[in-house]
């Protein structure tokens, strides 16, 4: 008997534990969040204490920086939850990808940067549409984020996969194992002051609760390639399928 509840206090004292460290985790994610946005506001505050007129640009930049890590902060929580209320229906690609893409416009024009679509009409997934958005949101602000000016982002659907191939920097071979690591955001994101390292963490929690499969893969110079793949059974595509947009 007396084995029995040395046993249940380990159990408990253990789970005591593994709460203190979840709840310790999301109170840094908050930190690095907050972190995040007060550098936004106090960038757009600086550019209007030394002009009384401020580009539209550089607000616009701001607080597109400021709403993308507070969508983050908000989207951290809710996947720290225990119980998620996942509704599945069956979501046409194109139009949730052109969506996103305006939402974006604002930043693609400023960068000069141009989306190429193929293969997209024609294609629908059976899955969570808040969330699958949530992942090819930030898999498209990685590409945007590390392009070059004036450079293609290309946004394509091959073989169950949604692929989005950048032109930029590239991910060096000794990162890239640890790119779905929290926090972690190697060479590029330490070369900028745009990185959390929680984009990639993210995204790969949802696509495991999902069910489908997010890959990387990169070449220095050269670019990367983010890939969502998903389950043939939550798969339906129409003949046609043959866009390419520019």
């Amino acid at each position: 008997m007396l084995n029995v509840v040395h046993s249940q206090k380990r159990s408990h004292q253990k789970a005591i534990r593994h709460l203190h460290n979840q709840q310790q985790m999301q109170l840094d994610h908050v930190e690095l969040y907050s972190h995040e946005i007060k550098n936004s506001l106090t960038s757009l505050q600086a550019a209007a204490e030394t002009s009384d007129a401020v580009p539209s640009q550089v607000v616009i930049h701001a607080v597109h920086q400021a709403n993308d890590q507070l969508n983050m902060l908000l989207n951290d929580e809710r996947l720290a939850m225990t119980n998620h209320d996942f509704n599945f229906e069956w979501i046409s690609i194109s139009a949730l990808i052109s969506d996103i893409l305006k939402q974006n416009a604002p930043i693609f024009i400023h960068r000069q940067l141009a989306p190429q679509l193929i293969n997209l009409n024609n294609v629908k997934i059976l899955t969570d549409r808040k969330w699958l958005r949530f992942c090819i949101y930030q898999l498209l602000t990685n590409g945007i984020k590390y392009s070059p000016q004036g450079a293609t982002i290309t946004i394509k659907w091959r073989r169950n996969c949604l692929l989005i191939i950048d032109h930029g920097e590239g991910i060096s071979s000794s990162d890239l194992p640890r790119i779905y690591e929290n926090g972690f955001s190697g060479h590029n994101g330490h070369q900028t002051t745009k990185s959390t390292g929680m984009g990639l963490y993210l995204v790969k929690k949802v696509t495991t609760q999902l069910n489908f499969n997010l890959t990387v893969s990169s070449q220095i110079s050269k670019g990367t390639t983010a890939s969502l793949q998903f389950p043939t059974t939550n798969v339906r595509l129409t003949p046609s399928n043959d866009e390419v947009t520019n």
